[in-house]
């Protein structure tokens, strides 16, 4: 990458997360003295047990998938959807390529 697209890929960050914090901030300060109650707490923590849980199911998942070998037509460029495929062509195949 060209030494002048790296550095505006890097001020456009900066700039985003400069606007990010500029709109968080506030917000974060003005709650300061807000406590939350057990049920709030619960919700909170389940909250985050949960993205974690689909996160990690979601990673588990890929890992599996290219363990076991089902997305290797995708690849290989045997799968339904390879650059010479026609409209009409229904033939499927299975992990193995058949």
């Amino acid at each position: 990458m060209p030494r002048m697209t790296r550095n505006m890929v890097i001020l456009g960050a900066v700039l985003l997360l400069a606007a990010i914090a500029a709109a968080i901030v506030p917000m974060w300060v003005a709650t300061a003295g807000i406590g939350l109650g057990g049920h709030a707490w619960a919700a909170v923590i389940l909250m985050i047990v949960g993205c974690f849980g689909v996160g990690g199911g979601l990673m588990f998942l890929i890992f599996y998938s290219a363990r076991k070998g089902y997305d290797d037509a995708a690849h290989d460029g045997r799968g339904p959807f390879r650059a010479d495929a026609s409209p009409n062509d229904t033939k499927e195949t299975d992990a193995r390529g058949v």
